[in-house]
């Protein structure tokens, strides 16, 4: 099994766009399996906050 490591922008890049023919990579490397760091996932829980805040901002 190949571990790819994500990083912040990955991951917003997976969340944003579909991935096409994930299978044939699968194919020509193996299982994959996404990890994610914790500190990815805090920086993702910022991210997100900030836009919620800006959200209101803009609302007012």
């Amino acid at each position: 099994m190949v571990e790819v490591i994500c990083d912040t922008s990955f991951v917003m890049l997976l969340a944003s766009n579909r991935i096409k023919n994930i299978q044939n990579i699968e194919t020509e490397i193996g299982a994959i399996e996404f990890v994610v760091p914790n500190l990815v996932i805090q920086e993702l829980e910022r991210i997100s906050l900030n836009n919620k805040k800006k959200v209101l901002l803009l609302m007012l």
